[in-house]
């Protein structure tokens, strides 16, 4: 029996605070950001919001909340876990929210985004709390990133330094983001070698993941003679040859075959149609994989994919709460963060 009983028994409380698709679009229609702030702490969200009245510095101290809030729940699931290896496990997965926090601070740098902006797009995270985000978000290129990171030792420094000669070719900055994805897949995937239930149950996850990220970078290079370069291993439906391949296929036959390839975990019937808008296909990648965690949380209750499904289902929230706060602050239209909501 996996070692994930006492962490997996305080999973459903936590689920059911979860404010889920219908109240993402209560928090939107919401008159102001007072009104939504006072949403969220009747919801669930009050240790993370600030109390009333709002001041001038009310949404930083909500994403700031937020932010934390996230990190408190990662280390609280963390810790009551109760084998070694589950805990290594754990960790290792925890590596892709880091490498989503790094991805936005480099996208920042490489279009050279005011630092605040920066700030509010990126999750503080363990390896990147509120301090070095900042350092990130004030540097001149990738290559004062990647000093940067070798002097915290951190573990995608290698990778951000490898993928330097190619930022100004075609495609450089998907580059720069395959090479640390790269690097949180292959540590999680030689972390989950071997014997036993969850070391199985992390390959299949990861295995999803990759599908689901290479579908992703397919959509983005549309008949790129390159594609090679940006393949992330792992999966089981998009190997290196098939993923080769379907990077010559124009784009109407390629949304068609991985519509086809990833139907067990895309699930709309009109897959490839969503897929021709950017937004859209994100959304249906990001919902595959959590459609991914929680079939194989349902299948085995007492593994570690519970745990994990969960913190996914809560990181994408929380992301979502962020962006309805601070795009109805800065005034886009409710339509247009619907239909990011709706992603």
């Amino acid at each position: 029996m996996a070692r994930c009983d006492f962490a997996n028994g305080r999973i459903g409380a936590r689920r059911s605070r979860l404010l889920g698709g219908r109240g993402l679009r209560d928090l939107l229609v919401r008159r102001d950001l007072g009104e939504r702030l006072e949403m969220l702490r009747q919801a669930g969200y009050a240790a993370a919001v600030p109390a009333p009245p709002p001041g001038p510095d009310a949404l930083s101290a909500a994403e700031r909340g937020l932010g934390d809030l996230v990190r408190r729940e990662a280390r609280e699931l963390g810790g009551h876990l109760e084998g070694a290896l589950q805990r290594d496990l754990y960790r290792a997965f925890l590596l892709f929210e880091e490498a989503e926090t790094l991805k936005t601070a480099l996208r920042g740098i490489v279009h050279s985004e005011p630092a605040d902006r920066v700030l509010a797009l990126a999750a503080p995270t363990r390896s990147f709390p509120a301090e070095r985000l900042r350092a990130l978000a004030a540097l001149p290129d990738p290559a004062a990133a990647a000093a940067l990171l070798e002097a915290w030792e951190n573990p995608f420094a290698a990778a951000v330094r490898r993928a330097l000669p190619g930022i100004g070719k075609p495609g450089g900055l998907l580059r720069l983001e395959v090479a640390v994805d790269r690097t949180a897949q292959e540590r999680a995937l030689a972390a989950a070698r071997g014997r036993g239930e969850d070391r199985a149950v992390m390959r299949r996850l990861l295995s999803a993941r990759a599908d689901l990220a290479n579908a992703a970078t397919l959509l983005k290079l549309v008949g790129s003679a390159e594609a090679g370069e940006f393949f992330l291993p792992g999966g089981a439906a998009l190997g290196a040859d098939r993923f080769a391949a379907l990077s010559r296929l124009p784009p109407a036959a390629l949304r068609q075959q991985l519509s086809r390839l990833l139907r067990r975990w895309l699930g709309a019937p009109d897959a490839a149609r969503a897929l021709e808008r950017p937004s859209r296909a994100e959304g249906l990648l990001e919902r595959g994989l959590a459609r991914a965690m929680r079939a194989e949380a349902r299948a085995r209750p007492l593994s570690l994919a519970v745990p994990l499904a969960y913190l996914h289902d809560r990181l994408w929230e929380v992301r979502r709460i962020r962006l309805v706060l601070r795009g109805a602050e800065y005034g886009l239209p409710a339509d247009d963060l619907l239909d990011l909501l709706e992603a």
